[in-house]
């Protein structure tokens, strides 16, 4: 029923406190609130229960690729990068002369 290309959201409504009319405003509603932008399809069927299952089906963006989401990420790194030292780099540093190891002296006794 459900293909890999699509992702489905499924909203549940008693079909005896709700009429087939208030279950396509609320539904548009909501589509409007959270997915503005989204291209949707809606399903609304009645099942045996006595329940409307309302279905938004989202299609996939066939020219969206992993290509340009990686330039993206790049982008973002590269900025971010400028202005941090990766862990490594900080406690080479901070540490450069001490041996991997080897405790730090404190020159203080401190007995139990």
């Amino acid at each position: 029923m459900m293909k890999d290309d699509k992702k489905y959201i499924q909203y549940f409504f008693d079909a005896s406190q709700y009429r087939p009319e208030q279950v396509v405003d609320s539904i548009e509603k909501e589509k409007a609130e959270q997915f503005p932008k989204e291209n949707v399809q809606i399903e609304i069927k009645l099942n045996d229960y006595g329940v409307y299952v309302a279905t938004l089906i989202f299609e996939k963006n066939k020219n969206f690729s992993i290509l340009n989401l990686t330039k993206k990420i790049n982008v973002k790194n590269q900025k971010n990068n400028s202005k941090k030292l990766s862990k490594y780099e900080k406690l080479v540093s901070q540490s450069g002369h001490r041996v991997y190891g080897q405790y730090k002296q404190t020159k203080t006794y401190k007995p139990y």
